[in-house]
């Protein structure tokens, strides 16, 4: 799978889990709390949602680690 399908996959769950979230305005170096407005909380439903979506398992993953949407679509090829 390609980064690109990747991300637009991703904007997708990140749509699923805050509806108000605007998927256009979402890049690859959008950070995940500042710009995109997700929570510790969300960020734990963008986990589980990556893992269920993808069929990876991110338990060994550091997810505080990952501060922009690029760093996320990162780790999804790594564990792919």
């Amino acid at each position: 799978m390609q980064s690109m399908d990747i991300e637009a996959k991703l904007k997708e769950l990140l749509y699923e889990i805050d509806d108000e979230i605007d998927v256009d305005e979402i890049m690859a170096e959008s950070k995940l709390k500042e710009d995109v407005g997700l929570s510790s909380v969300a960020m734990i439903y963008m986990a589980v949602s990556i893992e269920n979506e993808f069929g990876i398992d991110l338990s060994d993953a550091n997810m505080n680690d990952l501060v922009t949407v690029g760093d996320v679509v990162e780790l999804i090829e790594k564990y792919l």
